[in-house]
């Protein structure tokens, strides 16, 4: 709690209002500029103690939106009360969270003050977020059977490298299609459990090959070596997905050899994704499983290696970066067989 002396006999009742309010308070001193008040509540939310608060001015909660905030202390004044969706808060640490500001003009012993209620609107701008995902996987379903109908047209054709064109097309269109009706169907993008099957790497690797573009494979040599030797049981959409992203993101760095070799020890099978890239960045190996926690390359999301791990996590199995360096970069990959997978086991967090 802060409150200046400056608000005299005031002061006691106050703070009992301050305290008794659920969602973060502060109260302003419009005419210097700087915080006279804020609830435990403000502290937590901002990450400041109450004597850190004390020394900062609204404009330092707001640095990148001054004007706005500007006009919204203006407007409290002339109205006697305002509220804005559009504001958001910088925290301690740097985050900027989405918030709706109330505010109302007050006169304490004679002087004006701004009593500014915050409540946190990151769940509700997550739960737009999800309504507005689940409308474009809707879409995006729709159109990709479309694609799926011209794939079993293609099908028929005379020539035998179009018909095996587009039994990659439908697999792949398949493929997003499940993804599609899995994140409708549950509502979140959680994966669904493994359909095991056995299937050969070599198999796989035919699939990965035929996935990569002209462009790609003019500066990319993909091999692996000893695929035909290595059965998985697993999932083999959800293992495409995770070497693919591994793939991608090696091509990106901007390697020119990728080799996939795969071994089996005991009852599980390891895949080493080897490339001759660049290397990661020490800046980003600590978190390279969470979202937006890795540097490779431009243009990218961030999500393509929490995405591989998840996929191998929810096999029961797991992906870890094994070494990198000027000279490239491997992540193994362990896939346990079905049989040797407990009941509990599951997703969890990097």
């Amino acid at each position: 709690m802060i409150l200046i002396e400056s608000l005299g006999s005031a002061r006691e009742s106050i703070v009992k209002l301050f305290e008794e309010l659920y969602d973060p308070a502060l109260l302003i001193d419009p005419e210097k500029g700087v915080f006279v008040g804020a609830n435990s509540a403000a502290c937590e939310f901002l990450g400041y103690t109450p004597e850190e608060l004390a020394t900062l001015s609204p404009t330092e909660i707001h640095p990148h939106e001054i004007p706005r905030l500007d006009a919204f202390l203006f407007a409290v004044r002339e109205q006697g009360r305002w509220k804005a969706d559009d504001l958001s808060c910088r925290t301690k640490l740097g985050d900027l969270v989405p918030a709706q500001v109330r505010a109302t003009l007050v006169h304490i012993s004679d002087r004006e003050y701004v009593l500014s209620v915050v409540h946190d609107r990151r769940e509700v701008e997550l739960a737009e977020l999800g309504r507005s995902i689940r409308k474009l996987t809707h879409d995006l379903r729709n159109t990709m059977v479309s694609s799926r109908l011209m794939s079993d047209r293609l099908r028929r054709h005379q020539d035998p490298l179009v018909r095996q064109s587009a039994d990659l097309i439908a697999r792949s269109v398949d493929r997003a299609v499940r993804m599609c009706q899995q994140t409708l169907e549950v509502g979140s993008a959680k994966e669904g459990k493994p359909r095991r099957e056995r299937f050969l790497l070599s198999d796989l690797m035919a699939e990965l090959n035929a996935g990569i573009g002209p462009g790609e494979v003019a500066r990319v040599a993909m091999e692996s070596p000893n695929a035909e030797e290595i059965e998985l049981d697993a999932d083999f959409d959800q293992v495409f997905r995770i070497l693919t992203n591994l793939i991608r993101n090696a091509i990106t760095a901007g390697s020119h050899h990728i080799r996939i070799v795969g071994s089996r020890e005991g009852d599980r099978t390891v895949i080493d994704c080897e490339d001759d890239g660049p290397g990661l960045p020490e800046s980003v190996q600590g978190c390279l499983f969470a979202e937006k926690g890795t540097g490779r390359g431009t243009g990218g999301s961030g999500l393509g290696l929490a995405i591989a791990w998840e996929l191998a996590r929810n096999h029961g199995g797991d992906l870890r970066l094994l070494r990198t360096g000027p000279t490239g970069t491997v992540f193994r990959l362990w896939l346990p067989d079905g049989s040797a997978v407990p009941e509990a086991a599951g997703n969890v967090e990097p």
